[in-house]
């Protein structure tokens, strides 16, 4: 699959869980922590993550929250290698523990669909394609797995829906690796919006979260229609104002499609933000900065 489009898959299938490998922790402590890292609070996401290692550094939660947030945090950092490093070494542990078990259920799958898609993302990011490639090969399976269960819960549906989507849209706009994708299930691009746009009323909130972020993504980079991806930034930003990753994306979006008026305000917006978030290191700050060519 073409790296652009597994990059667009990957960006939103970052980590959502339930339950644990050894010891029982609060219910919310997941609901706390996206909260934090959704509304661009990356001091309140870490202090979540050192409880979290104090009091459960065993369980599987621990892992994966840890691997989501250094791979955020190597995002905002402009790509510092340390943060890869930790990030790598906790998706590993997640994903080893997982693939022993013999019986995989719809949350082991979307789970190790999860820790994957953290290092493939980092991976694409740094130009490593051949791991992507190898890595590709090894999720592939746990991808038809969720096109199989897809009616069993939203968290099915979400990947179904990304899946169906991406491996259509790469099989047309990417015909040289069109012989690679006859090995994999067939999609349909239609059905994968659907699907995601069913996601977004899910009553699981980070679900319907990355299922807005994800069409917001669709419609300005692939199905090139701004005005529905507008739509769909808008009610993300309404929700999550300060995300300052989300509001970049929808510069660049609005700026692509050279929407003066619109981007100089978002610009505006970014700036003024970025000001205000006394909560940023030197080094966010100025990934933010350079995205927006302040």
């Amino acid at each position: 699959m073409d790296f652009v489009k597994i990059h667009l898959i990957l960006y939103t299938l970052i980590i959502l869980f339930t339950s644990e490998i050894t010891v029982a922790q609060p219910k919310n402590i997941t609901d706390d922590y996206f909260e934090a890292a959704f509304s661009g609070n990356y001091v309140k996401a870490k202090q979540i993550l050192i409880n979290l290692n104090k009091n459960y550094p065993h369980s599987l939660k621990t892992c994966l929250i840890t691997a989501n947030y250094y791979g955020n945090i190597y995002e905002i950092s402009g790509g510092n290698d340390k943060y890869y490093l930790i990030c790598k070494k906790y998706a590993e542990k997640a994903i080893n523990s997982l693939i022993k078990k013999k019986d995989l259920n719809n949350e082991d799958v979307f789970r190790i669909i999860s820790a994957k898609s953290i290092l493939l993302k980092i991976n694409v990011q740094k130009k490593n394609y051949l791991k992507v490639a190898k890595n590709m090969q090894s999720v592939i399976r746990h991808f038809e797995y969720a096109t199989k269960h897809e009616n069993d819960d939203d968290k099915m549906k979400f990947i179904s829906g990304m899946y169906n989507y991406y491996v259509e849209t790469a099989k047309d706009d990417y015909p040289v690796i069109y012989p690679l994708l006859l090995f994999y299930p067939s999609g349909d691009k239609e059905k994968g919006l659907k699907l995601l746009k069913e996601c977004t009323h899910s009553g699981d909130k980070n679900i319907s979260i990355r299922s807005l972020l994800q069409l917001a993504l669709i419609y300005y980079r692939d199905e090139k229609n701004i005005i529905v991806a507008e739509k769909y930034f808008n009610a993300l930003l309404k929700i999550y104002p300060d995300n300052l990753v989300w509001q970049t994306e929808y510069y660049k979006a609005l700026k692509k499609y050279n929407k003066i008026k619109e981007y100089k305000i978002r610009q505006d917006i970014i700036e003024q933000k970025i000001k205000e978030n006394l909560l940023l290191t030197e080094e966010q700050k100025n990934y933010f900065i350079k995205k927006t060519e302040l």
